[in-house]
């Protein structure tokens, strides 16, 4: 029997929704929502707010949940906000409802602006909360079980397009030396100028005549101007639109684009990224950034030691595997000859300190070396430099479905808060998972605070002094 014809749909006066009934059971949103206690943010940016003076501020917790939806799903910011009167399951998440945001109430949650969660942003961009919240995930990563106390690591580094167009390069022009005699010149021509000629010439100036049609062209090409020809690089000429981003390409056949690095140390077992950083591109950027990263491991999470370090052929130099060797961290770097280098004697001996500190200089680097290679040869860590491939597709991931293939800012502070965000939620969507799997774990593996320790300890010492 055919349907009757419905002009238009009418809906139901009232409806009554429960929220909580609107996201499925095994949805991410609500992995996601208990896989971490997100009202630890509270104590965290506690010295950042004063109670006495100001408005009441946004909720920090509901402000961290924005911005990992914005993360998770790779919507920016004016999308999120078009997104979120539609979505149940944001809405459920960030704790409010239809009627929050549709008839916001001054006594109930409501959503907060977009230009306050952009504030907020900067605000706990330039006091570390973002770092802190880094340091908070992996941590629970690692009370979860889901990274083991010895750590094989790998490191590599992404270049990430920069949020500026090639038209924005302008060539750098210093500002002129004056002597100081051209300036007591100048100084006293001026004090000799009468000082009715100029004074009054700002009242008499008449406003500029619009442009015309061919000045527009004019400056359209002046604008875009043709590149065909010119040699450009970045000792000579600097981005007006980003001034930290650089031209960088990594091999000969690409095409040089505007630029920043992304690094990431990366437990190439579980996929969890230990340490993010973003660094302005450079030839050296990925060897100098590692090792910051490496001894900043150290001192945030005393409870995992690096044991070996995957890395490819870039990081091949003398200098990076004593470091590692001084840092008591086995190198899998890939080397570019494997063949052994023979250790240099000299027929005469030396008096002179400079060359004798060049000889056992030179003797230090070829052992180093000879070292290293050693490691590739024996084959020992082969299973482990098969997992290094696993970077690649975390950098794979956060390009494809997180955004990081491009700046969202303009700016290192901006890029590196891009980066601290898409790894926090590529490490919560690893802890969901493995979550998923082993239900025991998690926040409730998590060390005990000491409140719940000590009163375990008492009940302890009751039961033995009862038993004598």
């Amino acid at each position: 029997m055919k349907a009757c014809k419905s002009s238009a749909i009418q809906p139901q006066m009232f409806q009554f929704v429960d929220m909580d009934e609107l996201v499925p059971k095994k949805h991410i949103l609500r992995q996601l929502n208990e896989a971490l206690d997100f009202s630890i943010v509270h104590d965290w940016v506690a010295p950042l707010y004063t109670e006495r003076t100001g408005r009441p501020a946004a909720d920090p917790e509901r402000m961290v949940r924005l911005m990992l939806l914005s993360y998770l799903f790779n919507h920016s910011e004016r999308e999120l906000y078009q997104l979120l009167p539609m979505h149940g399951g944001y809405l459920w998440f960030c704790g409010l409802d239809f009627e929050s945001v549709l008839r916001p109430d001054p006594s109930r949650p409501s959503l907060p602006d977009r230009t306050t969660l952009v504030k907020t942003r900067k605000l706990w961009r330039n006091h570390g909360i973002l770092d802190t919240l880094m340091k908070h995930v992996v941590d629970q990563c690692i009370a979860a079980g889901l990274v083991q106390p010895d750590v094989d690591a790998g490191v590599d580094g992404s270049q990430v397009r920069a949020n500026a167009s090639i038209h924005s390069l302008k060539e750098i022009t210093l500002a002129p030396v004056e002597s100081i005699e051209d300036y007591l010149a100048r100084m006293a021509r001026q004090d000799e100028q009468p000082e009715g000629d100029a004074a009054d010439s700002d009242d008499d100036r008449r406003p500029p005549a619009p442009p015309t049609r061919t000045e527009r062209r004019l400056e359209d090409e002046a604008t875009h101007e043709d590149f065909h020809g010119k040699t450009f690089s970045n000792k000579t000429h600097r981005s007006v639109t980003d001034p930290d981003a650089r031209l960088y390409k990594k091999s000969s056949g690409q095409e040089a684009h505007l630029r920043y690095l992304v690094h990431h140390v990366t437990d190439v077992k579980s996929g969890v990224i230990l340490a993010t950083q973003a660094s302005i591109a450079s030839g050296t950027a990925e060897r100098e950034t590692s090792l910051q990263q490496l001894a900043a491991i150290r001192f945030a999470h005393p409870q995992i030691r690096i044991r070996t370090l995957s890395a490819d052929k870039a990081y091949g130099t003398t200098d990076y595997l004593r470091s590692l060797f001084e840092q008591g961290i086995i190198p899998l770097v890939s080397l570019r000859n494997l063949a052994l280098e023979d250790v240099p004697t000299w027929k005469r001996q030396t008096n002179d300190p400079e060359k004798q500190r060049k000889r056992l200089a030179k003797i230090r680097e070829i052992q180093i070396r000879n070292k290293a290679k050693q490691i590739q040869l024996k084959g020992s860590y082969r299973h482990l430099q098969k997992l290094r491939t696993r970077c690649e597709h975390v950098f794979a991931e956060s390009k494809v479905a997180h955004g990081l293939g491009r700046a969202r800012s303009r700016g290192l502070d901006c890029m590196q808060e891009q980066a601290l965000l898409t790894a926090i939620v590529q490490n919560l969507k690893k802890l969901c998972r493995f979550k998923k799997k082993r239900p025991q774990t998690g926040i409730s593996a998590c060390p005990k605070p000491k409140s719940v320790m000590m009163e375990v300890v008492s009940d302890l010492l009751i039961s033995v002094l009862v038993g004598l």
